[in-house]
């Protein structure tokens, strides 16, 4: 009896010490919310987050359906962000998720496309590299299904319409735009 109380005190113990080394890592606060943050699906994205993102450790954040890394932050992440719709901003995949990225001086902004509700991290382009948030947060994000998918702009045919044909000079329309049923 007396060896099971030991085991279930170091338990005990274990939990506790675990709860004060949690208490110990320093706060990012004051992320601002997103505005579908409250999505269910965002908490399976959450519950699927890497502890660390290219060496830098996970630190603890005060707002829901967020998540950040290093300190000082390299990296913070929010889900529940508005959807991105049909863009010419530069979008990239990587292991099955589909990124539109931009640059904002030496941060950088990469919105998941293609899901609902998306997902955005914002990271210090200049200490961590996009392909290691990319690849590290991939998982977690993979935890909410695409809808759709970046398209490269040269695999688009762009069929003109009426409209558009008023503007081109006579004789000068291809053979197959001209055939093309009007309504």
């Amino acid at each position: 009896m007396a060896k099971k109380s030991r085991v279930l005190r170091g338990a005990a113990l274990a939990a506790i010490s675990g709860l004060t080394l949690t208490a110990c890592t320093s706060l990012v606060a004051d992320i601002e919310i997103a505005p579908d943050a409250t999505n269910p699906e965002c908490a399976e994205a959450m519950v699927a987050m890497p502890e660390e993102i290219a060496g830098h450790e996970r630190r603890r954040t005060d707002t829901q359906s967020t998540a950040a890394w290093g300190e000082p932050a390299v990296a913070v992440f929010r889900c529940g962000v508005p959807v991105p719709g049909p863009t010419t901003d530069e979008c990239v995949g990587a292991n099955g998720v589909d990124w539109v990225v931009a640059e904002e001086g030496t941060n950088w902004r990469i919105t998941t496309y293609g899901r609902d509700p998306a997902m955005e991290v914002l990271f210090d382009g200049e200490r961590i590299s996009s392909s290691s948030v990319m690849v590290d947060v991939g998982n977690a994000v993979t935890r909410i299904p695409a809808e759709g998918a970046c398209t490269d702009p040269d695999d688009t045919e762009v069929v003109p319409g009426e409209e558009d044909l008023e503007d081109i000079p006579a004789g000068t329309v291809p053979e197959d735009a001209a055939a093309a049923p009007t309504s």
